[in-house]
């Protein structure tokens, strides 16, 4: 079966029910860590975050039953430590399964636990070519500290931005496959998972047939087994392939030489963003996303965007009326697309704040 993985639209992947959208108020951060582990996957920095939205409200699927409100503890083949359950994948020659959830505040996450993910017909299917991981973000309750550093460091390493949401990963971290919450019998969901098993075998294969190619043909082999990410989580963690194809692609016949190149600028951008604001540098932060803008010419949803991270910015620099004229440009930009709706609420959030204020007595 020859199908590109880089640029193909993997339905089978998609979550069918709305998972929760993280903003920076969501998740607590937690402790300094100790002893904590080294990851496979190379860490990730952390998106400069946008104004502080309140956290959208927890949806569940239509025609489904109610969460139970106590949330029930997860099943004994879910692990907590990412360097055991690799080792153990390791040595079973499996795969990693990974979980991101809020067991404790998030309808949808108890659901998918209580109908799918605790249900020994998943359980079953599953494990026979997974280790399953599960990295919480509970409300309620305190993770011990170690725990919790390594599940935001996690976080951060895949870009997660939305619970609940599972990763596939090889023993190297690196993730071939995304899926989140589906209303199917616990059984369906395990052949799904066990079936997306087949994105990495194919990865793989394209893999080998390009070590053994040169030129544009090798390029043409990576292109098919580079797996297609949101972000650029394909940079993050194929980036010696996208180079690959950049270097043995010079006349561009593979079609794919500027997205690789846009996904590998995006990395190093994002890098630069991190190591500027750990330094505190706001104004460096704003010059260099307005070069990122100019330089790629972003334009629709990619400039609105880069133009959140300005926001983010200007929110730590307690800046509202910059704040307000950016979200401003970023709704006239396309009203309609999710970051226009984003930048429209923020703003709606900040009249109303304003109002209050005006008609709170003295």
């Amino acid at each position: 079966m020859k199908r590109s993985l880089l640029l193909c639209s993997l339905a089978a992947v998609m979550p069918l029910a709305t998972a929760v959208r993280l903003s920076a108020q969501d998740v607590p951060v937690p402790a300094e860590p100790t002893n904590l582990p080294d990851p496979a996957p190379q860490a990730d920095p952390s998106p400069v975050t946008g104004p502080a939205d309140a956290a959208d409200p927890a949806e569940t699927a239509p025609g489904l039953a109610p969460a139970p409100e106590v949330t029930q503890p997860a099943h004994a083949a879910w692990h907590v430590d990412y360097q055991a359950a690799r080792k153990k994948a390791i040595e079973q020659g499996k795969h990693l399964l990974l979980l991101f959830t809020g067991s404790d505040w998030i309808p949808l996450c108890r659901i998918f636990d209580r109908d799918i993910l605790n249900q020994p017909d998943f359980i079953e299917a599953a494990t026979e070519k997974f280790v399953l991981v599960r990295f919480d973000f509970p409300k309620e309750k305190r993770l011990p500290p170690p725990v919790a550093a390594q599940n935001q460091m996690f976080m951060r390493a895949y870009r997660v931005s939305a619970f609940p949401t599972l990763f596939l990963t090889d023993t190297d971290g690196r993730p071939y496959g995304i899926n989140g919450y589906q209303s199917v019998t616990p059984a369906n969901y395990g052949k799904i998972i066990t079936d997306m098993r087949q994105m990495g075998a194919l990865r793989d294969q394209y893999f080998e047939k390009a070590d053994q190619a040169t030129g544009v043909e090798k390029a043409k082999m990576l292109v098919k087994g580079v797996p297609d990410l949101p972000g650029n989580l394909s940079a993050r963690y194929y980036r010696p392939q996208l180079e690959t194809i950049i270097a043995n692609d010079p006349s561009d016949e593979t079609g794919k030489v500027e997205k690789c190149k846009r996904l590998i600028a995006d990395v190093e951008y994002a890098d630069r963003m991190q190591k500027l604001e750990q330094q505190v540098e706001w104004s460096k932060m704003l010059d260099l996303t307005d070069a990122y803008i100019r330089e790629n010419n972003l334009q629709g949803t990619e400039r609105q965007q880069a133009m959140f991270n300005k926001v983010g910015v200007f929110q730590k620099q307690g800046n509202l009326p910059e704040i307000v004229r950016t979200l401003l440009e970023i709704v006239s930009i396309d009203e309609k697309s999710p970051q226009g709706q984003r930048a429209q609420a923020s703003l709606d959030r900040l009249r109303t704040h304003k109002l209050e204020e005006e008609l709170s007595p003295r």
